[in-house]
């Protein structure tokens, strides 16, 4: 059986459709634990939010393709919020189909590549607070749950994190 091709690109605002989609599909996922009444972002409005993220100039974003098909993403944004100066993890998404293959531990470790690339000694994230799954990735990874917010702005309980960037 022939063996999978990755390859990554970094993401342009043109990117925005895929994104979203890859976004949307993730966040379907969540619906096993948001609260009763939470609706998945459609694809159309991830990516009209992903499109203006994009073509900020302190976002970077690496678009993932398997055998040339779009299976995952991952996005950092800066931020001023004092020091030490941060970046945020903005996204790490996975489609479905990739979940489980190692595809979600190779964007996280390009993110922290590039954020260490940019010199950002600390970075941040959040995460919804019911995704045991996700949440167990991040903490594997060196995150430390920092706080709980009772929900961001579509209504969903989400779990902040932090680590540090140095070596």
């Amino acid at each position: 059986m022939p063996r999978s091709v990755l390859t990554t690109r970094r993401a342009w605002p043109a990117d925005a459709e895929t994104l979203g989609l890859t976004c949307h599909l993730g966040m379907q996922t969540w619906r096993a634990f948001a609260p009763a009444g939470w609706v998945v972002p459609t694809p159309a409005v991830r990516a009209a939010g992903v499109r203006m993220g994009l073509a900020h100039p302190g976002v970077w974003a690496l678009l993932a393709f398997v055998d040339g098909e779009p299976a995952g993403h991952c996005a950092m944004c800066d931020v001023d919020i004092g020091e030490p100066r941060a970046t945020i993890l903005w996204h790490l998404f996975v489609r479905p189909r990739w979940f489980g293959t190692g595809l979600a531990a190779h964007l996280h470790d390009a993110f922290v590549a590039q954020a260490r690339a940019f010199d950002f000694p600390f970075a941040w994230l959040s995460t919804p607070a019911g995704n045991a799954r996700a949440r167990r990735f991040y903490e594997r990874r060196g995150w430390v749950a920092d706080t709980l917010l009772e929900e961001d702005h579509e209504g969903l309980p989400m779990a902040i994190y932090g680590r540090p960037l140095l070596p």
